[in-house]
């Protein structure tokens, strides 16, 4: 994220939405209609949930409601300058007057295990940005963005109150390896995260059109979204632009594995207690400084990993996403920010129990193949080698629920599910120094310490 330079200023036309007219783009750069709509949806979507003041802030309760936040449609040029830049396959910005001084998101994707569609990508990239609320905070009373605020730049951008135009684009890479990916990006008009502004106008959002106090403006009260006269619908298409919700259950944890018996899935008792105790397991030689990374090395002693235990809501969301065997981005555990891990076996598994051990030990086992992750941080060298190591080392992903699927014709996928979830850039997998020996070292309120594993015990 970077910050514009100068504030593109809001011009009022007619309000060509109310004449059903719509944005017409051109259709020769690959992005379809689905994809613009999906980007235009999430980005309105997650603004009525912030107006709303529906959306949890890592620093407690919730970010506050937004009195007059603007509802966002979609513009040809701006995705066109995207477009160009995305084309490019660099991973970060390009300078303010090459995006006439818009703000701009972008995202990268590179994990070749998944079958990524590009409406998926342009719904999960947007929520990703705005997970930074979840993920580091803003304060309710410091809702002001300061030169060193920069870990929430991209939340600030999707909710920035005065942004009513974007333009956005998605790129497959071959270049700039090392390995193939894919770019996504948006564009802002007017751009945000000028210093010392508001992000949003707090108060409570507009019920009637003189609420939202700029010309032309209408209220959508169901939005809690104010709805400029620049606002331009994009055609609507045939095809669904919504990602299908998991399958819900009542959230049961399960102390060391025990049965979910409502899920009726193919899941059994047995494979969903070696997933925990192969967890716990290396999650404990870990916190003792006894994790073989390369020769003649050992991860340092984790001071408060985490003991796991099961979950059987984050299953039922594990088998939703990986029964198709599509593997697509797994929004629905994006949006609750879950952790994911996955595992292929070029042969069908039959016996799960044996599938599990073998899909938590080749995770654990990238450590000795990669080494012990530097500063024991995560960061973008982890993410293309260690990730699935940092995942279950993750110390505050306490929570698992996992699946063994058959897939295509003779392979079998493993998937692994972690609330909450791990991986997060420039944050330490857990944090290091001898491990617990009574329970005020853990802490977490009300739990205790297990010293004879080196892992404290979530209440």
């Amino acid at each position: 994220m970077q910050i514009p330079i100068t504030i593109a200023c809001l011009v009022l036309l007619a309000p060509l939405w109310a004449d059903d007219k719509f944005v017409i783009c051109p259709s020769d750069n690959g992005i379809t209609n689905e994809v613009r709509i999906m980007f235009v949806d999430t980005h309105n979507k997650l603004r009525s949930l912030t107006a709303q003041g529906k959306t949890k802030n890592e620093f407690g309760g919730f970010a506050p409601k937004a009195a007059r936040m603007l509802k966002v449609s979609y513009d040809c040029d701006m995705e066109a300058i995207m477009m160009k830049w995305a084309k490019q396959c660099h991973f970060f910005h390009p300078p303010p007057a090459y995006r006439n001084y818009w703000g701009q998101n972008i995202y990268m994707v590179g994990d070749a295990y998944y079958n990524f569609t590009w409406p998926s990508i342009a719904e999960t990239v947007v929520i990703s940005w705005w997970q930074e609320l979840q993920v580091f905070g803003v304060p309710e009373n410091n809702i002001v963005v300061a030169p060193d605020e920069h870990k929430t730049g991209h939340y600030m951008q999707v909710v920035w109150q005065w942004t009513y135009k974007i333009g956005c684009a998605i790129n497959s890479c071959t270049i700039n390896k090392p390995w193939p990916w894919t770019i996504a990006g948006c564009n802002y008009n007017p751009g945000g995260d000028n210093a010392y502004w508001v992000v949003y106008e707090m108060g409570d959002p507009c019920t009637t059109d003189a609420d939202c106090k700029c010309a032309g403006c209408v209220c959508s009260q169901e939005e809690a979204l104010c709805i400029p006269p620049e606002y331009t619908p994009l055609p609507p298409t045939t095809t669904s632009t919504t990602t299908p919700k998991p399958t819900t259950t009542t959230t049961v944890g399960v102390p060391n594995a025990g049965s979910c018996p409502e899920l009726n899935n193919g899941m059994t008792d047995e494979a969903r207690k070696m997933f925990v105790d192969k967890h716990n397991e290396y999650r404990s030689l870990i916190a003792k400084g006894q994790a073989k990374g390369k020769p003649g090395q050992f991860a340092p002693k984790a001071a408060r990993m985490m003991k796991v235990n099961y979950d059987c809501d984050v299953e039922a969301n594990a088998m939703e996403w990986s029964k198709t065997c599509t593997f697509g981005l797994n929004t629905a555990a994006m949006l609750k920010r879950w952790g994911n891990n996955m595992h292929m076996m070029s042969s069908k598994a039959n016996n799960k129990t044996e599938a599990a051990a073998e899909a938590v030990a080749a995770w654990f086992g990238d450590l000795q193949k990669y080494g012990v992750p530097e500063n024991n941080v995560f960061t973008m060298n982890v993410y293309t080698t260690l990730s699935k190591y940092s995942q279950l080392a993750w110390q505050s992903s306490d929570r698992i629920g996992c699946v063994v699927v058959p897939c295509w014709s003779s392979w079998t996928v493993v998937v692994c599910e972690y609330n909450p979830g791990g991986d997060l850039p420039g944050e330490a997998i857990y944090d290091v120094g001898d491990p617990c020996t009574k329970d005020a070292d853990c802490q977490c309120p009300g739990c205790t310490c297990s010293r004879d594993e080196a892992l404290c015990v979530a209440p």
